[in-house]
């Protein structure tokens, strides 16, 4: 205990004013303030030593004053790593109950090939599938791109989220029991961009967030978040943006040299299978999806595009995938 009991009071006077000060900092602060009453930086440093009981439990026992003693969750929080603004993706496994699931992408409507989207849901239909997974650019959002456009005979915004619900309501009609959920791609997050840059004050809107503007819960779809990475049992479902680039020679093959696990995404417009034994492993699968889209756009007409669509079938979490063409008006 300090031998001038004056000095015990001017150190707690400070410990009352600077509780979360470090000692040493507190300790040159006293003796510069008040080098009248002590011998030295340290004298004081001893003194707040003491009143925290920074001696060991030894000392703490003769010390009557205990409101000053140093708690180690205090410490942590003195010295207690910055909150993360990191934000992982959700993850979400597919129901058991779902056992044939429909994959459709890259659908573009209002830029949609009307045969090929027929074709696609009737073989859904005619394989009895319990599920319907829309896979992502299902809408093009041409109004709300940023790069360089020809605006003219385009339809508007309005018309296009019109003709969406259209597409929802047969889609409903052709399979009324089927569970049917919508995972939006890189096309659909032109809105969201869009409000980012342009409108950022109607971001918290509920009106203007995607869900809402399609009405997917009049039509019982279930919307599923853009970052959100979803499991048919053991395979991976994307929409396939997540991997930069256009997927190579052969999407599924780069496919699994980027996942190293079982995938399936549309997003390339182009039909793949790739299987591969990773060494001293299992055999991992990989397929992209063709499109049910327009095959030559104008601002990309020359490409290897192709229509297709996936029936995906579960038993437990074993998975068997159906990747299908379509080529002049008929499945392969």
């Amino acid at each position: 205990m300090p031998r001038n009991p004056s000095n015990g009071i001017i150190v707690k006077d400070y410990l009352r004013k600077f509780p979360k000060s470090a000692s040493q900092a507190l300790s040159r602060k006293i003796y510069d303030e008040n080098k009248e009453s002590f011998d030295s930086v340290e004298n004081v440093r001893q003194i707040i030593k003491y009143y925290r009981g920074s001696n060991g439990k030894g000392s703490q026992k003769y010390l009557k004053d205990k409101s000053f003693l140093s708690k180690g969750e205090d410490r942590n929080i003195r010295f207690k790593l910055p909150e993360s603004w990191s934000e992982y993706p959700a993850k979400f496994n597919l129901p058991i109950t779902n056992k044939k699931i429909l994959v459709l992408s890259d659908i573009h409507i209002p830029y949609h090939d009307v045969e090929a989207v027929q074709l696609a849901i009737e073989k859904g239909v005619a394989d009895g599938c319990d599920t319907v997974y829309l896979n992502g650019d299902i809408l093009d959002f041409f109004k709300l791109s940023f790069h360089e456009k020809d605006a003219r005979n385009r339809p508007t915004l309005k018309q296009e989220l019109a003709m969406a619900k259209e597409f929802f309501q047969y889609l409903r009609y052709k399979l009324p029991n089927a569970t049917i959920y919508f995972k939006p791609g890189n096309h659909e997050h032109r809105l969201e961009r869009y409000l980012v840059i342009k409108a950022p004050e109607l971001l918290d809107c509920e009106e203007f967030k995607l869900n809402v503007l399609l009405e997917l819960e009049k039509f019982k779809i279930i919307y599923i978040d853009k970052r959100t990475k979803v499991y048919f049992g053991h395979l991976l479902v994307e929409h396939g943006d997540r991997m930069k680039g256009t997927g190579g020679v052969n999407p599924a093959r780069t496919l699994f040299t980027k996942y190293k696990r079982h995938v399936l995404v549309g997003h390339f417009h182009r039909k793949s299978e790739h299987s591969e034994k990773i060494y001293d492993g299992k055999l991992i699968s990989t397929f992209s999806t063709g499109c049910l889209c327009e095959l030559e756009p104008e601002y990309f007409e020359v490409n290897n595009h192709v229509h297709g669509f996936a029936i995906v079938e579960i038993s437990g979490d074993n998975f068997k995938v159906s990747n299908y063409l379509i080529e002049d008006g008929e499945i392969f």
